[in-house]
């Protein structure tokens, strides 16, 4: 991190960015434009299109101009996003970053896939640019984004637009106008072009830069006889490569790495040698490097784990990988047929007699969003395609073709492909949507008799999949309403649809009242024993299987989860959710029994913590609201759980107990299914040839036992109505023992103060 005194030194260097006039002054007038347009006419379609498509603030690379249909028109986007110019947001600077980044996602998430297939991340940056100008730089790349937050943050902050306006801020004054934020944001591209330079020290002289303006730089593809020929179409495809970039993070030897992914459900049948090639194609791709035989990302691994949009992915295929470029070439031409695009790669390429190269290239071509399946069956160049097509050289790397394949062989390509598809395409199944999963709870034999409120169900749903990676919900409430069951039975009908063995899937963790750190979770490293060796807990055992199988769901369940303090047992979880980054699990060098020093954040992890909130309990602070979605269960409707029993009916008891409910509901001491549930039960016991008298006399004492020991608390007219209220109610159905303890309780209170069952 460079000291104030060589950020003010580079300050006074760079002004006034010479050849940089005109371009700062569209950037100021765009915010003059933008800071003059009330909301009813920022809210317009036009305006809208103009602040989704700032290109005088800088250009973006492919997808940058992308249709987003509909999104200039959707009320409910334009509401949100004409809110972030009024809402009132924190004073310190990481948590107003913090703020402003889950108002980003949040916006993201009201655009894809309503309106993109893809998030426009880069894209809704330079909106909130626009209009929190003193927030925001222009370099909105990843690869500057880290570049700056390098040079102005200190080691492993955040790149934030936010912390780095604030530490410039810091050093060289408040701005007074609206020109000295737009320098302050071009200051921060220049530092981003100049960045190796400045690295090496050199601050006296520094070559002249393009303004992030002009237009996309054509890919430079490398010669045919250094390009790689072809890319085998592993099963997860981007996320493979995502997932070996994950297990490199705190540094590995190849030996260690191809080990490791042998291990993993994913990876384990396949060869040593497709493990060696996969390997070696991260590396020759640029995503990882090898120095002293350890293996780690680099900062392209980095941008493709990171960014949800494998942008660079894309770009390396095309630069390094034949004939990725001529494939959409080909198909710029005119819209091909599958065997059109596999006979021509053929004839460019005469050594692939059999389809399985041109077709896992082709796959890859169509994971990449580079082309679009039409209903003649025929593929096209898709928007995000053709801007990258645009970016290609007029003459493409090609090898002279010494042999043509025959028009005849047309027909045995149609008749392979079709086979081969089946082994190449990913055969996962995407995770299942909210009306499959209705339809799963219908249909399941043991939802059967679970009273489930669909806003519930809902709820959970869009909770724990409106982020990428932050899937985190707390259900609330009332003891015995079935919050625990909730989270099994979605668990049970979400791993059914993908045909998932549950046990594996899922981790239901009681939390206990004495843990002060993360051990009970993620274990401990035990160096006390002869042979040193980490303690593993059920919970790191579900994150382990997580990270090793990122395509399939895990489900981690908490049971009172407040029984002990959440941000001292569950911090390191709190902290890589938000960041992405690793969870630290000990300080050796080399993995102890199989588990690695660090742990990638499983992106596949759902976490529910369940909660009643009362005097036994912790409460919740801040940061922890802040990374989760709250759900409360405090309604019970204890008429269709009645309905849903498998037992026969007693309506005269059931009247009775939901009466009592009805009675306590005022002053929060009514209770939930369990309870309704285990008092018929109690009365059932007795059985068939029980007599009504009898019936009324067991359902008293189960009422006794399971209702009364609940009131408790200051005397106070709500709670004195609801005595008046019961002691009503136990005359009128005859429940002598209830009324009589609930008279001794309110004689108990002149002297107390305190209405309480123990006394």
């Amino acid at each position: 991190m460079l000291t104030d005194a060589q950020v003010k030194k580079l300050w006074e260097k760079a002004q006034p960015f010479p050849g940089w006039e005109q371009w700062q002054a569209n950037y100021r007038d765009m915010l003059l434009k933008v800071r003059g347009l009330s909301d009813e006419e920022l809210a317009t379609p036009e305006n809208q299109e103009l602040l989704w498509s700032a290109d005088t603030l800088s250009l973006l690379g492919p997808g940058g101009k992308g249709t987003m249909t509909g999104a200039f028109t959707d009320p409910e986007l334009t509401a949100a996003i004409i809110n972030v110019r009024h809402f009132t947001w924190p004073r310190d600077p990481g948590e107003r970053a913090e703020a402003m980044k889950d108002e980003s996602e949040r916006l993201s998430g009201l655009v894809s896939p309503r309106h993109s297939p893809r998030r426009p991340e880069a894209r809704l940056e330079r909106l909130l640019a626009v209009l929190l100008p003193a927030e925001f730089h222009c370099a909105f790349g990843y690869q500057a984004q880290l570049r700056i937050a390098d040079l102005l943050l200190p080691e492993n902050s955040p790149h934030s637009h936010v912390l780095v306006r604030s530490r410039l801020r810091k050093i060289l004054g408040t701005e007074r106008a609206l020109d000295e934020h737009v320098r302050r944001s071009v200051f921060c591209w220049w530092l981003h072009a100049h960045y190796e330079a400045i690295k090496a020290g050199q601050f006296d002289s520094f070559p002249a830069t393009p303004t992030p303006l002009g237009p996309p730089k054509p890919i430079a593809l490398w010669p045919f006889a250094r390009q790689f020929k072809a890319n085998a179409a592993l099963r997860l495809l981007v996320e493979t490569y995502r997932h070996v970039i994950d297990t490199s993070l705190s540094g590995i030897t190849r030996e260690e790495l191809r080990e490791e992914l042998g291990s993993l459900e994913d990876y384990n049948a396949l060869s040593p040698s497709t493990l060696r090639s996969l390997t070696a194609r991260v590396i020759g791709l640029g995503f990882l490097e090898e120095r002293n035989k350890v293996i780690s990302p680099t900062w392209d691994g980095f941008e493709l784990v990171e960014c949800d949009a494998p942008d660079i992915l894309v770009h390396r295929m095309l630069e390094r990988v034949f004939p990725i470029a001529a494939i959409l070439r080909f198909v710029k031409a005119e819209p091909r047929t599958t065997p059109e695009i596999i006979t021509y790669q053929q004839q460019i390429y005469p050594r692939w007699t059999a389809t399985m190269a041109p077709t896992a290239n082709l796959t890859w071509v169509k994971a990449l969003g580079l082309v679009e399946h039409q209903a003649d069956g025929k593929y096209q160049l898709s928007e995000y395609g053709a801007e990258w097509e645009a970016r290609l050289p007029q003459e493409l790397p090609m090898l002279p073709p010494e042999a043509t394949v025959s028009a005849d062989l047309l027909a045995d390509v149609v008749a392979e492909v079709a086979q081969e598809l089946k082994a190449i395409e990913p055969p996962t199944r995407p995770w299942p949507g909210l009306p499959e999963l209705r339809q799963g709870f219908q249909e399941d034999p043991q939802t059967q008799g679970f009273v489930l409120d669909d806003s519930q169900l809902s709820a959970l749903h869009h909770a724990w999949h409106c982020h990428p990676h932050k899937r985190f919900v707390i259900l609330a409430g009332l003891s015995g309403t079935g919050k625990t069951a909730l989270v099994r039975h979605y668990a049970r009908v979400y791993c059914a649809a993908l045909d998932l063995d549950l046990e594996k899937h899922l981790e239901v963790v009681a939390v206990s009242p004495d843990w002060k750190d993360p051990t009970g979770l993620l274990g401990y490293y035990n160096a006390l024993h002869e042979t040193p060796t980490f303690q593993v807990e059920p919970t790191l055992r579900l994150l382990l299987s997580a990270a090793r199988n990122p395509s399939k769901p895990y489900f981690l369940l908490l049971d009172e989860m407040n029984l002990a303090r959440v941000e001292q047992y569950f911090a390191p979880f709190l902290s890589s959710m938000e960041s992405g980054l690793p969870i630290a699990l000990h300080g050796q060098d080399s993995p102890v029994n199989g588990v690695p020093h660090r742990l990638a954040w499983p992106r596949n992890l759902f976490i529910a913590g369940t909660v009643n909130m009362d005097e036994t309990t912790f409460p919740f602070s801040d940061k922890v609201l802040d990374r989760a979605f709250t759900l409360e269960f405090w309604d019970v409707n204890l008429r269709a759980f009645f309905e849903a029993r498998q037992v026969e009916r007693q309506p005269a008891l059931e009247r009775t107990i939901e009466s009592f409910h009805q009675a306590l509901r005022p002053i929060r001491r009514h209770f939930g299914y369990r309870t309704a549930g285990e008092l018929l039960s109690f009365v059932e016991a007795a059985g068939s040839e029980a007599l009504p008298e009898e019936r009324v006399r067991l359902l008293d004492q189960g009422i006794f036992s399971k209702v009364l020991p609940r009131l408790r608390g200051e005397s106070s007219p709500e709670l004195r109505n609801a005595f008046t209220v019961l002691k009503k109610l136990c005359e009128t159905e005859s429940l002598e023992r209830c009324g009589e303890k609930l008279s001794q309780m309110e004689a108990n209170n002149p002297r107390t103060g305190i209405i309480r069952f123990w006394s």
